[in-house]
């Protein structure tokens, strides 16, 4: 029997999420399923854009997608991230990943959207097929000589799941060139390698209020996001500074946040260009600001 390429049906999300989670979650010595983690992705509303080739009931390889807007210096646009690009061991080498590519690509494409991205520290498989290397990521490291001790009481903590969304979204727009519009569903989101997530705010006023996208793992906090009024960084930072031993910061060279974090000296950075693109019905040099945040990504 040959192997068929098609969409996913709802059906089809349990063993696919299985098979996902051993090969990016448990063999990697992380906990949490794929499910948890990107609950828009991974339900049966999207499965019409997770892809797979399946022989004799047997997934052989996958991936998912998920259709985002993409909001920068004033002009929007619609774009589709891909990730969890899956094959069997035993199957590599045959193609099967590139005809999952090519028919995402092929259904993007005619759907008018703009553009395709994925991240990826092995991009030779991608850029034969067309995919373009471009991306500003940062990633800080520090590690505190002490222990953690307890936050700044001027920044309030908020678990993501109890946050005013609306206000949160409003300084995102007053204060962000380029961003995608969340909603709630955005904010379940619980990105590799977090065990814990929680959202940081500073101030009042939308003009002069801040916030920081803060993970946790054990002794380690990801700070995901800082973005708002400059005069919000320094106690947010402090806030995240001091209730970790290990910190990671996932930034883009040139952001305010970024700009304002470089003067810290105990924070190394070092360039992340993971991101690949794929122009659907757009062109490379038409993209707006070629990055996507770590906290929006699959």
């Amino acid at each position: 029997m040959s192997a068929t390429v098609r969409a996913a049906l709802p059906a089809d999300l349990d063993k696919l999420v299985s098979l996902l989670d051993a090969e990016f979650i448990f063999a990697k010595g992380r906990q949490i399923s794929l499910a948890r983690r990107y609950p828009s992705v991974y339900c049966p509303e999207n499965a019409k854009n997770i892809f797979l080739v399946e022989e004799e009931g047997l997934i052989l390889s996958a991936l998912a997608a998920k259709i985002f807007d993409w909001n920068a210096d004033g002009r929007g646009c619609r774009g589709v991230m891909i990730g969890a690009v899956y094959t069997q061991t035993k199957r590599r080498g045959e193609g099967l990943a590139s005809q999952l590519l090519a028919m995402a690509s092929e259904k993007f494409r005619q759907d008018k959207l703009e553009f395709a991205v994925l991240w990826t520290d092995q991009p030779g498989f991608y850029t034969r097929l067309g995919w373009i290397a471009s991306d500003c990521g940062m990633l800080g490291k520090m590690d505190n000589d002490g222990r953690a001790t307890t936050p700044s009481l001027a920044v309030g903590k908020i678990p993501l799941e109890s946050l005013d969304i609306n206000r949160i979204e409003a300084i995102r727009r007053r204060w962000s060139s380029a961003y995608i519009p969340r909603r709630s569903e955005n904010y379940s989101q619980l990105p590799v390698p977090a065990d814990t997530m929680n959202l940081l705010t500073w101030g009042e006023g939308i003009e002069t209020a801040g916030y920081a996208i803060v993970g946790g793992r054990g002794e380690t906090g990801i700070l995901y996001e800082m973005a708002g009024h400059p005069d919000s960084f320094p106690p947010l930072w402090q806030s995240v500074s001091q209730a970790y031993r290990h910190i990671l910061v996932n930034d883009c060279q040139g952001s305010a946040s970024h700009r304002w974090l470089s003067r810290i000296d105990r924070l190394s950075w070092q360039a992340k260009p993971l991101a690949l693109w794929l122009p659907l019905n757009i062109g490379m040099a038409d993209l707006p600001h070629n990055y996507i945040p770590y906290f929006d990504r699959i």
